[in-house]
């Protein structure tokens, strides 16, 4: 039974106290939301089949390589197994090839992952470098899902206003390729021809796991199984409704949500694979199987990044400490939120998990308090910078000025030069605690293979006309994977057991698996190295789905 919106309010406002938001987003979009649960045409007509080979994808948020790997090894995907067909060789199924060290971006971090993903670009190109960022131009703060806060207002309004699509300044894979598409869940859906929701006037699912999460603690595993189940009703709606689009893409964002609140995550994401997701994964084959085009098909499996287990306490979650080093060397920061409560600030701070982004002003235009800084201009490298540069590398060494920080970075990136974002963003370098030098240089001096490709990832993210969004300076924390798991730090403003965002290999090297019931694994792994090359990474995505649509 679908609710009427007039009377879907007042029983919303019996939930959370008033009327005029729910989890920080506006009660209009929410009502939007639910009410749009299903369906949702993204154009005024859907593109026409152009028939021959169709793309699945099955887009598995929070799932590592080695997650993926392990799961097929101990049978916990027996659906995908049996798609696959038997091992024939490294990486090398019957009927599927799996590419090996298939990297994330940076942060590895999913609004980031996702977008760069779908659009094959990097993130200073394509304009969304994390899940929460800040653009100077605008001062406007963006939050699809935010780290430092809670609030759902743009997670909300990337379903009901289309938010990534609106701040990706590059095409997207859809536009590109230019079939019918069909995406379920996905943030970035732009260019597509039908977004797929779950129903959202079940209990259980997205919405109210929403409402719960803002109102009485944290979701529970039934409510992110539930929204995986009820976005998979939605897709075989879909399917059975138009027939199997020439692209159709399968989001399931349940397993990482899980992941980060479980007790034992790594041991919870194999259960969820098997007991959750392969029968979803199911579900949608056989569709494609009734409707006789799955030995036409290409399935893709691939995921945006994968995790390291943390401590869940207030000790190893770096939330106000970063803020109050700031102000303890006289700079104004920000509060946390998409909406300040004031323009009068100097710094503004992001989160990404194992990384935090700090944007700076040039402080000689806003020296007084009250003064609204000139945000158009860029930070002045002497006077701006690099005492914030210096001040988080003390407090990191020695926990002077701020002794919660102490042990607590691992690296610290800085920008040298200025105006860098009016020609172009100019590159991260890292602070060796004297001076910045080159990252390249840097690695040379001290090696670090455990961050893997960091100077090349490092330059994706902070060069390219959308590269500020970075901000000025970024701090890696002590996250590393073969330290144990008291050693390891994150931002954040929720206590979680488990997070990402690094160069680490857990947290970066994620799945990039293809399946087609008639060809061979071999076939399929020339085909596939064709566009992957040496070194793979979530930017090989869209061209690949592109050339397999082409065969």
């Amino acid at each position: 039974m679908r609710l009427r919106s007039t009377l879907l309010v007042p029983l919303l406002c019996t939930m959370v106290a008033g009327c005029s938001s729910i989890g920080g987003a506006p009660i209009k979009h929410v009502v939007e939301l639910f009410m749009e649960g299903g369906e949702k045409p993204l154009r005024e007509a859907m593109r026409p089949l152009r028939g021959g080979s169709r793309v699945l994808v099955f887009a598995l948020d929070g799932v590592g390589e080695e997650d993926f790997r392990r799961a097929l090894d101990e049978g916990n995907l027996p659906s995908v197994a049996a798609l696959l067909g038997p091992r024939a060789g490294a990486g090398v199924y019957a009927h599927g090839y799996a590419a090996s060290g298939t990297l994330s971006v940076l942060p590895s971090i999913t609004m980031a992952a996702w977008t760069s993903a779908f659009t094959v670009r990097p993130p200073g190109e394509t304009g969304v470098p994390g899940n929460e960022w800040f653009e100077r131009e605008t001062m406007r703060f963006y939050a699809p899902a935010p780290v430092a806060f809670s609030s759902n207002d743009h997670a909300i309004r990337m379903y009901t206003k289309g938010l990534i699509g609106e701040q990706t300044h590059v095409p997207t894979l859809f536009e590109q390729a230019d079939v019918r598409s069909f995406v379920s869940m996905l943030p970035l859906s732009r260019g597509a021809d039908l977004l797929q929701l779950p129903k959202l006037n079940t209990f259980g699912d997205l919405f109210f796991a929403t409402v719960q999460g803002a109102v009485r603690g944290r979701p529970t595993r039934k409510s992110y199984s539930e929204t995986d189940q009820n976005s998979v009703r939605s897709v075989i709606a879909g399917l059975k409704e138009y027939g199997a689009p020439d692209l159709q893409v399968v989001y399931f964002p349940g397993i990482d949500l899980m992941r980060h609140v479980s007790e034992q995550p790594d041991v919870e994401v194999q259960r969820y694979l098997a007991e959750i997701t392969d029968s979803l994964i199911a579900s949608v084959l056989d569709e494609y199987r009734r409707q006789g085009v799955l030995e036409r098909t290409y399935v893709m499996f691939v995921s945006d990044h994968g995790h390291t287990p943390v401590m869940t306490d207030d000790r190893h979650r770096l939330l106000n400490e970063p803020a109050e080093l700031l102000d303890t060397i006289g700079v104004r920061v920000r509060s946390f939120g998409i909406d300040s409560k004031t323009d009068d600030f100097q710094a503004v701070l992001a989160y990404q998990g194992s990384m935090a982004f700090v944007y700076l002003a040039d402080r000689s235009t806003c020296r007084t308090a009250g003064e609204r800084c000139a945000w158009s201009r860029s930070p002045r490298e002497t006077e701006d910078v690099l005492p914030v540069v210096r001040a988080f590398d003390r407090a990191n060494r020695t926990g002077e000025l701020m002794p919660a920080l102490k042990g607590t970075i691992d690296l610290i990136f800085a920008r040298p030069s200025k105006h860098f974002w009016q020609r172009g963003a100019r590159p991260f370098q890292v602070w060796d605690g004297q001076q910045l030098v080159p990252i390249a240089t840097y690695l040379k001096r001290h090696p670090r293979p455990d961050l893997l490709r960091l100077a090349e990832r490092m330059q994706e993210l902070g060069t390219g006309p959308y590269g500020a969004h970075a901000g000025d300076v970024v701090l890696l924390a002590n996250a590393r994977a073969d330290r144990p798991v008291e050693m390891r730090f994150y931002f954040g403003a929720d206590r979680y057991t488990s997070w990402h965002g690094s160069p680490s290999a857990p947290d970066s090297r994620v799945p990039l698996v293809v399946a087609h019931p008639a060809r061979s694994g071999t076939e399929l792994r020339q085909l596939t190295s064709r566009t992957l090359g040496a070194t793979p990474s979530l930017l090989d995505v869209t061209p690949l789905v592109r050339a397999l649509l082409r065969n």
